[in-house]
């Protein structure tokens, strides 16, 4: 609740007012014919070119005499055009396949990078906890020699006092 606000004052209440807006049908939302692609690449230029392409062949379909030889089929051409397709296919492969293995030269690099960093990080700590061990072992070692010289001359004390003839 605000600082300001009183207290004892309610809400404002909203009314909702109805709208004159209709859910339109996926007819009326439809591109026209000459915004949409086609195979999701050609422009809209070259799509109008295919369909006046297609509106010239109905009308030569409809020119067409069952009398009339038929037209020879340039095969040459079309084994012409299959080569052509199949070589920018082919070089376009090439082209995604040298790309592709720089990506995985550059990675190879950044993984050797970082597992030589990383193994030199993890030497390193071995090495500080080796350190460390080796001079709480050391330390300990000191102690032990410490508390056996103590217990040593505790020994010799009680001996002399014994040997004087002092009992305890």
């Amino acid at each position: 609740m605000e600082a300001n606000a009183p207290a004892n004052n309610p809400a404002p209440i909203r009314e909702v007012q109805p709208t004159q807006h209709r859910r339109a049908d996926s007819g009326e939302t439809e591109r026209p014919a000459s915004a949409q692609l086609i195979h999701g690449t050609d422009t809209n230029e070259e799509v109008e070119e295919e369909e006046e392409e297609e509106d010239d062949e109905e009308e030569e379909e409809e020119d067409w005499n069952a009398a009339d030889p038929v037209a020879e089929f340039d095969w040459e051409g079309l084994h012409r055009r299959y080569h052509e397709v199949i070589n920018n296919a082919s070089e376009e492969e090439a082209a995604l396949m040298e790309e592709w293995n720089q990506l995985m030269n550059f990675f190879k690099i950044w993984a050797e990078a970082g597992h030589s960093h990383e193994t030199d990080r993890t030497f390193k700590r071995l090495q500080t906890r080796t350190s460390y061990t080796q001079n709480a072992e050391t330390e300990l070692e000191k102690s032990r020699m410490h508390y056996t010289q103590v217990v040593n001359a505790f020994q010799s004390a009680l001996n002399l006092l014994q040997s004087t003839g002092l009992r305890i």
